[in-house]
């Protein structure tokens, strides 16, 4: 008898077991609904992924085993088993990541985690210690194994670790071979994904189940895409991206692989990831400054979609050198989404701080610039508080590297999630955001951007044009290319220069700002260590 998955793509709260355990019990009467055999969750999913140094606590131990003993006492009403991730029993200071088998309430076997990944984001040597060898089980006239996450990767990186998980399952002839996941959202990742698990099924002549983490936890985003592979590498079913809820799948006809266009997918992983920033953080709505500009009106944007426009306030924060362009279409966006919108211009407190400081008005100074823009993050930072509400900051990741942002100013905020989206890309999801709906002026998005902090003013001022500084970044940020490499690709050397010293001298604001949404490989922020004093080779 060929088996039905039950694929619980379910969002955890890191931390929140309880919540999580009760979140799994009640999505069983569904898969029995469906006539599920057997439950797979995503990986760790009673803790959530990832924990950090919540793993630290060791009075958490008897809280997860609470929670395992509640689901084994659930699943006796149910006649299919459930594989469920959570940590393991404690190693000294470490734990397992472990799944664990539960039918009809005992628990038949437990596999752990082999191979523990320390890039990117990943720490999990900090936490756990590494378990195995792999094992296959008898289950029910059926020969099943469990491998976690990284242990399906073995076979991409064979010089990182000194087991492969896959070559130990291979051997023992499993009819299938479940995984569950925490695989963080890159653009096109799940297709690489895919062809990942697919190359596994075909070594192993098995079929392959995935299951992996929805929703978004602080500055990392995880899209699903659960998915039932066949033996032949055929793929049987594909939970789309970004679904977050139970689904019974099963293998059969063999379907092909769907996946959103890139602003598409990038248009999901910024609203879930903002989504569940807003609702885990435990606030109901966000403040966001409305300059009249593109990133501005990109973040108003996804910020409604995310959690609603009666949820979203803008507020307009106009200086003696903003134009009525500006205003006009902050006005017109805040009236398209159907958010909240105040006005409140800030030349009384700029003209006041600067006779405060014995400071002439004119010439306008880089130190006179920012005094506007931390004006105006105090104000959105002050109303925030009365109103308990969030703010978004919405500088993108061209002005990040660049260093093209103000402490305690426009980078005031608790989420920012442009963060890891290039101007050019700004541009791009804003004319698609505008497809469906012309939501954002058009004016916005053909004018050239202005801080507008001084007569004038153009971002091209100060930073080269978006389209070559975004291609010189990608080099150096996303594939770590050296300054010859670039150079080499033609770009002049006094442009390459200015803006490899600019990225490097300005790591100590972003390790201050605000987090947001990984798109791409090398984000900014929790996946990204680089000192903030020092030498650069070169």
């Amino acid at each position: 008898m060929t088996l039905r998955f039950g694929l619980a793509q379910l969002n955890p709260v890191v931390g929140d077991i309880r919540r999580n355990a009760q979140l799994l019990i009640d999505t069983l009467p569904q898969f029995a609904a469906n006539r599920a055999d057997i439950v797979i969750t995503s990986e760790l999913f009673l803790m959530g992924y990832s924990p950090k140094d919540m793993m630290t606590y060791p009075w958490i131990e008897p809280i997860l085993d609470d929670a395992i003993n509640h689901i084994k006492e659930a699943s006796k009403k149910y006649s299919f088993g459930i594989i469920v991730g959570a940590p393991g029993p404690r190693r000294g200071r470490r734990w397992l990541n472990s799944a664990y088998l539960i039918d009809n309430g005992e628990l038949i076997h437990r596999w752990d985690k082999q191979l523990l990944p320390f890039y990117d984001v990943f720490d999990d040597p900090r936490y756990f210690a590494s378990g195995g060898p792999a094992s296959v089980i008898e289950w029910r006239g059926h020969r099943i194994a469990a491998i976690i996450c990284e242990d399906a990767w073995a076979d991409m990186y064979p010089e990182d670790y000194g087991a492969n998980p896959i070559d130990q399952l291979a051997v023992q002839n499993p009819d299938y071979v479940f995984i569950p996941t925490a695989s963080p959202f890159e653009v096109e990742k799940t297709r690489r994904r895919t062809n990942v698990l697919s190359a596994i099924a075909k070594k192993m002549k098995t079929t392959v189940v995935m299951v992996n983490q929805i929703g978004g936890q602080d500055d990392v985003v995880y899209a699903g895409s659960s998915c039932v592979i066949g033996p032949a590498g055929q793929l049987f079913h594909q939970v789309p991206d970004f679904f977050e809820g139970p689904v019974t799948a099963a293998a059969g006809h063999r379907v092909e692989l769907k996946l959103p266009i890139r602003e598409e997918q990038i248009r999901l992983a910024l609203t879930t990831g903002l989504r569940d920033y807003v609702r885990k953080s435990g606030f109901n709505s966000v403040l966001i400054g409305l300059s009249g500009g593109i990133d501005s009106a990109v973040a108003a944007v996804l910020a409604t979609e995310a959690v609603g426009a009666y949820r979203v306030h803008g507020v307009s924060l106009p200086s003696r050198y903003t134009s009525k362009m500006s205003t006009e279409d902050a006005r017109e966006l805040a009236k398209n989404l159907g958010i909240g919108f105040t006005e409140i211009p800030i030349e009384n407190m700029y003209r006041a701080s600067l006779a405060s400081m014995a400071l002439a008005a004119e010439p306008v100074t880089t130190a006179m610039e920012n005094l506007q823009s931390r004006i105006r993050g105090t104000i959105l930072m002050t109303i925030a508080n009365t109103e308990n509400r969030l703010v978004i900051t919405t500088g993108n990741k061209s002005e990040l590297a660049m260093g093209y942002c103000t402490l305690y100013g426009d980078m005031n905020g608790a989420f920012a999630p442009l963060a890891d989206l290039y101007k050019t890309d700004v541009y791009a999801l804003a004319s698609y955001l505008n497809t469906t709906s012309k939501r954002i002026p058009q004016r916005t998005i053909d004018r050239a951007p202005s801080a507008e902090l001084r007569p004038d003013q153009t971002d091209q001022d100060s930073l080269p044009p978006y389209i070559q500084l975004d291609a010189i970044l990608q080099m150096l940020v996303e594939e770590k290319r050296s300054r010859d490499d670039v150079i080499e690709k033609g770009f002049p050397s006094d442009l390459v220069d200015r803006i490899v010293v600019a990225l490097y001298r300005n790591e100590y604001k972003r390790f201050q700002a605000a987090p947001g949404v990984k798109l791409g490989k090398s984000a900014f922020g929790v996946g990204r260590r680089i000192p903030f004093a020092g030498g650069w080779p070169s």
